[in-house]
């Protein structure tokens, strides 16, 4: 897999709870002319539990049309029942150079079912060529999948070649690492720099629908060998990351993308809300400061 920035796009609605084509459009030509690798379609930041089927669809095409052949796409195909995310996949697989499979949520599965429900997926004969991404979020899904068990899924499925890891945790980035090759995106975009230096390759980025080339610059930075120039960047942007999540995720990235005229909205779907005033207020400080930092000089040792 591509290694680098990978944007989970939020979806837009109008103020009668449709998606809001005009606006996903600015928001996908925004992305489209930064330096990322790619883009994550019905991630958790696109609201994908509350689209249905025909949104999904619609969403895949429309990034699929934009995004081929410019960008890598992936697309989210998790849920809690694996025999309905393996049809879903079987449809949507031609419109994606990655899926992303989330550890099933809700129904708390042991780690032997986590592993039954990876194999299933990953080594049906209509998938077998497509590489997949393992997503590990455990304060969404109810139940952490083990270092011991993502090593295992990674040696015996070969399509699987990647995971995105949003424990929050590095210590288990590091067993995961020291187990197996598997390639280590952190899930946490204030979580990028120590994972770079652990041995991951990448992110999947919810700032980057604000900041695309600021999160891949502190990427390349540090990959090229640019470790304090990096280190600078990645603490200029630091508070505003940490602000993504004054709320619950997609609600503040959603409201900042209204306020920067990306979006004519900052509808969520319900039972998510929109920000409060005083969150709000919050949130376009610590952006406009992160503005301000953006344009100081950050010195390059070429």
């Amino acid at each position: 897999m591509e290694e680098g920035v990978y944007t989970v796009l939020v979806t837009p609605f109008n103020s009668d709870n449709q998606i809001d084509f005009e606006s996903y459009d600015k928001l996908l030509n925004k992305i489209l002319s930064s330096n990322i690798e790619g883009v994550v379609v019905l991630g958790t930041t696109s609201e994908g539990p509350t689209l249905n089927y025909n949104e999904k669809i619609l969403l895949i095409k429309s990034v699929w049309k934009k995004f081929n052949g410019k960008k890598k796409i992936v697309i989210g195909i998790g849920g809690n029942d694996t025999l309905e995310t393996l049809e879903f996949a079987k449809l949507i697989k031609d419109y994606c150079d990655y899926m992303m499979v989330t550890v099933p949520y809700y129904n708390k599965p042991s780690q032997e079912g986590i592993i039954k429900h990876f194999e299933i997926i990953s080594q049906n004969e209509d998938l077998i060529s497509k590489k997949i991404i393992l997503y590990n979020i455990p304060s969404r899904c109810g139940v952490n999948m083990n270092p011991e068990t993502i090593s295992h899924v990674y040696n015996t499925c070969e399509n699987i070649v990647a995971i995105k890891e949003a424990s929050g945790s590095l210590n288990q980035i590091m067993d995961i690492k020291r187990r197996c090759n598997i390639q280590i995106f952190s899930g946490d975009d204030s979580l990028l720099l120590p994972t770079l230096s652990i041995g991951g390759c990448g992110v999947i980025s919810v700032i980057g629908n604000i900041l695309p080339n600021e999160i891949h610059n502190i990427y390349s930075l540090y990959r090229d060998g640019f470790i304090k120039e990096s280190q600078q960047l990645f603490y200029k942007m630091y508070d505003l990351m940490k602000g993504m999540f004054i709320d619950t995720n997609p609600v503040p990235v959603k409201s900042l993308l209204n306020y920067i005229k990306i979006f004519n909205t900052a509808i969520p779907r319900l039972p998510l809300l929109k920000l409060s005033d005083d969150k709000m207020m919050q949130l376009i400080n610590i952006y406009e400061k992160t503005q301000e930092h953006k344009y100081q000089e950050i010195n390059l040792s070429f």
